[in-house]
C-alpha cells in the first residue's frame, strides 16, 4: 500500500483541460485556458453559456482564461476571462456575455481551485488553529485575516492521510505459510490497527496516484473459513471451492469507490444534449451529484427505474452514464432467467452451482459501486418456486445489502450497499408493487422530432470524435441526412450512421449523403429481413 501526501500547491493541470473540457468543447482547443483542476466546473459552465449565446461552434478573435493567486485566500484563486467575439454583438448578447463572465468569476470564488469543492466562509479567530495547522504559507499565518474561505474536503484528505501513515507503520502482514510479522512490540496495538483498517477504511483516503477511496467489501477471514469448511468435502465440491478461493485471493477485498468527476455538472449537461428525452431523470441525477460534490465526492444514486418503449435509448444512456463517471456497467438480463441465479447465484447443493453476476462484479471487479442494470424487469416470469427478482427485496435496502450473501457462496458476506441500481421496463403493471416502491421511477417518452434532430447530431459528433476514421469526414452533418435518420429510433441511428460512414468511405466521400443512409438500410434489411421496426421503414 502506497501512501502519498496530499498535494498542497497544485499548479496548472493541462491534462485536466484536455481530458475533461476538449471532448465537449472542441472549439476551445486553439485558445489559452490555464486553470487548475478544481475550476473545471465553473469554466465548463461558462463554455456552455458561450454556446447558448454564440451557437454550438463559437468563433472568437481572442479568448484567454487564466487564474490568479489571491494572497488573502489559501483555497481560492481569481478567474480572469478575456474575450473578443468575431462578430459584432447586439445589446442583448453583450448583456448575456457580461452576465456569463460575472457568474463564472463568482462561482470560482466559491470553489476550491484544488479539488472543486464548495468553500464556506469561516472566521479566522474561531478556526485559526485548524487553518494554521493546514497552511504551509507563512504569509497567510502571519496576516491572520479576519475571514477566510476554507475547503473542508482538502483538510479532511490531509488528516486522513496522516492517520493512514500511522496505520501503514503498524500494518500486520500475513505470510503464505501462516506466520505473522509486524514492526510493533505490543500485540494490543496490532489488534487496534487491524480494527481501524477493517472498520474505518471508508473514511480514509488511499493514494495510488489517483487518490481513490477504498473499502473492504468482505472479510478475508470468511474466505479462510470457506476453504477450511470444505477440506472434508467430496472431490467435486472441494475442487469447486478451491478454484473459487484461488480466484478470490487473486483479487483484493478492498475496492475503490468511483467518485464524481470535477466537471460533473458539465457531464450532466452533456447527457442533456445527448439524451433530451431523459431530462427528468438527468435532473434527478444532477441533484444527487450536487449532494456528493459537497460531501465525500463518491458516486451514489438511489435505485432508479426507467420505463419506456423499446429502442428509445435506455441502454445507451446507461453506457454513457457509466463512462462519464468512471465506473463499470454490469447488465443482468433477468427477463430470460428462470430463477434468481443470474443475480444472486444458485444454491450451493447443486453440482453445477456458481456465483451470480453481482458476486462476480463486486468480488472480481475494480469498483465497489458499479452501475448494475436490470434489463426489462417487467418481463420476468415468476412462480411459486422461483422468482428471479426475489433477492432485490434485500439488495435495494441499504442496511440489508451490507450483509448480502450469494446462494452459491453463503459463507462470504459482501457489502453490496454501494451498488448503483438502474432497472428498465416497458410497462409498470406487471412488476411487483414492493419492487416498484423501492425504485424512483421515471417515464421516458419517445423523442419528439426536434429532440431526434439533436440526438442525430450528437451521434454523428460522437463518431467523428471517437472513431479513428472520424478525422476523414466533415465535422457537421447535412440537414437532409438528419431528416432521413430522424425516421429511426435512437437505437437505430447509431447503427445506421456506422454503416453509412462505411458506404461513404467506399465512394471516397468526406460528406454523408442521403443515398448512404439508403444503402446502409438495405444492408441492415438483408441481415435482419422482417425483424423489428427497421423492416417497416
Amino acid at each position: 500500500m502506497k501512501v502519498q501526501a496530499t498535494q498542497q500547491h497544485k499548479t496548472y493541470n493541462y491534462q485536466n483541460i484536455s481530458d475533461n473540457l476538449l471532448p465537449y468543447f472542441s472549439w476551445v482547443g486553439s485558445w489559452k485556458v490555464r486553470i487548475s483542476g478544481g475550476l473545471l466546473n465553473p469554466v465548463g459552465e461558462f463554455f456552455i453559456d458561450l454556446q447558448e449565446i454564440f451557437g454550438n461552434e463559437p468563433k472568437f478573435n481572442f479568448l484567454r482564461i487564466v487564474e490568479e493567486v489571491d494572497n488573502s485566500e489559501f483555497f481560492i484563486r481569481d478567474l480572469h476571462i478575456f474575450i473578443d467575439a468575431e462578430t459584432k454583438l447586439d445589446d442583448g448578447r453583450k448583456c448575456a456575455l457580461n452576465h456569463a463572465i460575472h457568474k463564472a468569476q463568482k462561482t470560482s470564488r466559491e470553489t476550491c481551485y484544488r479539488c472543486g469543492c464548495h468553500t464556506p466562509d469561516l472566521e479566522w479567530g474561531e478556526h485559526h488553529k485548524l487553518i494554521e495547522k493546514f497552511c504551509s504559507d507563512e504569509k497567510i499565518r502571519e496576516n491572520k485575516f479576519q475571514f477566510m474561505k476554507v475547503c473542508l474536503s482538502c483538510m479532511k484528505n490531509k488528516y486522513s492521510v496522516s492517520k493512514l501513515e500511522e496505520i501503514e507503520r503498524l500494518t500486520v502482514e500475513k505470510k503464505v505459510d501462516g506466520t505473522v510479522t509486524t514492526n510493533v512490540q505490543n500485540e494490543d496495538d496490532v489488534d487496534e490497527i487491524v480494527d481501524i483498517q477493517e472498520e474505518e477504511m471508508v473514511d480514509i483516503i488511499i493514494d495510488n496516484d489517483d487518490s481513490k477511496n477504498l473499502i473492504a467489501l468482505y472479510k478475508v477471514s470468511d474466505v479462510d473459513k470457506l476453504e477450511d469448511d470444505y477440506h472434508g468435502a467430496s472431490r467435486e465440491q472441494a475442487n469447486r471451492v478451491n478454484n473459487l478461493v484461488k480466484k478470490i485471493r487473486g483479487n483484493t477485498h478492498k475496492k475503490r469507490l468511483a467518485t464524481i468527476p470535477s466537471g460533473w455538472l458539465g457531464c450532466c449537461n452533456t447527457l442533456d444534449s445527448s439524451f433530451p428525452n431523459f431530462s427528468e431523470v438527468i435532473d434527478f441525477i444532477r441533484s444527487q451529484l450536487a449532494l456528493a460534490s459537497i460531501s465525500n465526492q463518491v458516486l451514489k444514486l438511489p435505485p432508479i427505474l426507467l420505463v419506456g418503449d423499446a429502442g428509445i435509448g435506455k441502454t445507451e444512456f446507461m453506457l454513457t452514464l457509466a463512462n462519464l463517471f468512471d465506473t463499470k456497467l454490469s447488465v443482468i438480463d433477468v427477463a430470460n432467467s428462470q430463477s434468481g441465479s443470474a443475480l444472486a447465484g444458485s444454491e450451493n447443493f447443486w453440482g453445477n452451482t456458481k456465483p451470480g453476476q453481482l458476486f462476480e462484479s463486486l468480488v472480481f471487479g475494480e469498483v465497489a459501486n458499479p452501475i448494475v442494470m436490470l434489463d426489462e424487469i417487467d418481463k420476468v416470469v415468476a412462480n411459486s418456486a422461483y422468482n428471479p427478482l426475489s433477492a432485490l427485496h434485500a439488495l435495494l435496502e441499504e442496511r440489508q445489502a451490507k450483509q448480502f450473501k450469494d446462494l452459491s457462496v453463503p459463507e462470504i458476506k459482501i457489502d453490496a450497499s454501494h451498488v448503483v441500481w438502474i432497472a428498465t421496463a416497458n410497462k409498470l403493471n406487471s412488476i411487483e408493487k414492493p419492487i416498484c416502491d423501492r425504485f424512483t421511477t421515471f417515464h421516458i417518452e419517445t423523442p419528439s422530432s426536434k429532440q431526434m434532430r439533436g440526438i442525430v447530431k450528437n451521434q454523428y459528433t460522437k463518431f467523428i470524435q471517437n472513431s479513428p476514421a472520424g478525422v476523414y469526414f466533415e465535422s457537421s452533418i447535412q440537414n437532409d441526412v438528419i431528416d432521413k435518420l430522424c425516421l429511426f429510433h435512437p437505437r437505430g441511428v447509431r447503427k445506421m450512421l456506422e454503416r453509412a460512414f462505411g458506404v461513404a468511405a467506399i465512394h471516397n466521400r468526406k460528406t454523408l449523403i442521403v443515398s448512404d443512409i439508403f444503402e446502409a438500410k438495405i444492408l441492415d434489411l438483408d441481415e435482419n429481413r422482417g425483424i423489428g421496426f427497421m423492416a417497416n421503414i
